[in-house]
């Protein structure tokens, strides 16, 4: 990544208003659990038709994304989400993102928003084959751009990190400041 991540004076609430400003009408959510920021980026862009990937059900243990969470609140993520989306141009995939990214042809969406889970496998996943759907001049992005206190569970900057000195080297990768009660970060980079 060169000289390490350009830091930009805006939160994620203006992602979402910058994806509208640009146009984008085709765009994915992975890992939409109850439906927050995915309405957020309804709202603030009522011409989008928004993709919404999440698998909705328990992991295992060995997955390490919320080891403590019951199927019952995953069902009530679940119909929370589908309430929250149903005024609004939204497909729900229930599904991994693995299994998702298959039904999408490259080059296809204006936009990607990885946060999903956040193992170091998992992110690289995503980010190797979500960003070859975005078409060429649209935005991979994604959220939780920290050092989490749970290490085996939070991989996202190294992922960023290992993914731009492979694929993306000398090219920028913005982080968005922390603001109105998001305290991580998300990011993002052009394709």
């Amino acid at each position: 990544m060169g000289a390490g991540p350009v830091s930009i004076n805006i939160g994620r609430l203006e992602l979402a208003s910058l994806f509208s400003e640009l146009g984008f009408t085709e765009g994915v959510e992975i890992g939409t659990e109850q439906g927050l920021y995915a309405e957020t980026l309804c709202k603030a862009n009522p011409n989008l038709h928004l993709y919404c990937v999440d698998p909705w059900r328990v992991y295992d243990n060995n997955l390490g994304y919320h080891p403590a969470i019951t199927e019952q609140q995953v069902d009530s993520f679940y119909k929370e989400a589908v309430e929250k989306l149903r005024p609004y141009n939204t497909t729900i995939i229930k599904k991994l993102s693995m299994e998702a990214v298959v039904q999408f042809p490259d080059d296809s969406l204006d936009f990607v928003y990885i946060d999903g889970n956040h193992r170091l496998e998992y992110v690289v996943n995503d980010l190797v084959e979500w960003t070859k759907k975005v078409r060429p001049g649209g935005i991979v992005s994604g959220h939780d751009y920290i050092q989490y206190k749970y290490q085996h569970y939070s991989h996202v900057v190294e992922a960023l990190k290992a993914y731009h000195e492979s694929y993306r080297r000398g090219l920028p990768l913005f982080v968005l400041e922390s603001r109105r009660g998001h305290k991580y970060r998300s990011w993002f980079f052009i394709k």
